[in-house]
């Protein structure tokens, strides 16, 4: 469906929570659970887009932050411009970033191998190509992780 304006593309890929009052986003999703919008060929995180259709550009260097921490949230009463240092002290003051800034290992949102299936890549005797079939990755994945470019945390004997 072609829309019109970005209010009924915000309208139409939003739902209401009656609970919270939340406004979820029901289109793409980014690897962190943050709504991807699109608009006039460009792609953004939906709180902002969410931000520019009620409230007008966001001022450089400032990020879309969410009073209700629900990050496919779009409703704009959810919402406060901030620095990322603002980020940063919201983050730290509900407990909600991680302790090392890092993720590493099965933390990170996109691991696909757990802290065991490392162990096993790093004690197989099975080839590399043999290991990442079983386990469902590449095998540039496997080489990396018995080199120790990857996974670096976890190392054989542990």
């Amino acid at each position: 469906m072609k829309n019109d304006t970005p209010l009924e593309r915000l309208e139409e890929w939003s739902m209401p929570e009656p609970n919270s009052g939340c406004w979820l986003w029901i289109g793409a999703l980014g690897c962190f659970g943050y709504g991807r919008a699109r608009w006039k060929k460009k792609a953004m995180g939906a709180h902002r887009f969410s931000w520019f259709v009620h409230y007008g550009a966001i001022p450089d260097g400032l990020c879309v932050l969410h009073r209700c921490d629900v990050r496919c949230c779009v409703n704009p009463d959810h919402l406060f411009l901030g620095t990322h240092k603002d980020n940063t002290a919201d983050m730290d003051r509900k407990g909600r970033r991680p302790k090392d800034s890092v993720q590493k290992g099965s933390r990170h949102p996109l691991a696909k191998l757990t802290d065991e299936d490392v162990k096993f890549i790093l004690t197989s005797p099975l080839l590399g190509t043999e290991v990442a079939k079983k386990l469902g990755v590449n095998k540039v994945t496997i080489y990396n992780i018995r080199n120790g470019h990857r996974w670096k945390h976890i190392r054989r004997g542990e």
